[in-house]
């Protein structure tokens, strides 16, 4: 027996496909198209739980930042100053993820790259 193959999860949900279909008739083939069908499963599930992870990070640190605005404004934050930090949490909870808008973002070498060839060709457009 192969003791490699329970290092991974793969290797152990392949382990287990094979033990409890150790009476009945199914062919590797079957097992891969298992296995294909689990690891689908497991990239959607591995990419929801990273977006969830990114979300929750963004938000601790609009919270973060919303404190360190109250106490910047107001000093330490005491029982009289509690409305004004929970109001500061809640405004930076409701901002939008993209600040953006209808706004192109364009880097400065790209930007001044475009410039140049608006420029070059507007003068070789004046030439000719």
């Amino acid at each position: 027996m192969k003791f490699n193959i329970f290092k991974t999860r793969n290797g152990k949900l392949r382990n287990k496909l094979v033990n409890n279909f150790l009476n009945k008739k199914i062919t590797d083939k079957d097992i891969e198209s298992m296995m294909f069908m689990v690891d689908e499963y497991e990239k959607a599930n591995l990419s929801t739980i990273d977006k969830l992870k990114k979300d929750k990070s963004t938000e601790s640190k609009r919270i973060s930042g919303a404190l360190k605005q109250t106490i910047h404004a107001h000093g330490p934050i005491t029982k009289e100053l509690i409305g004004s930090a929970t109001k500061r949490i809640y405004g930076s909870l409701l901002q939008d993820d993209n600040n953006n808008g209808d706004f192109i973002t364009i880097h400065k070498s790209n930007f001044f790259l475009l410039c140049a060839l608006i420029l070059i060709s507007l003068i070789a457009g004046f030439i000719f």
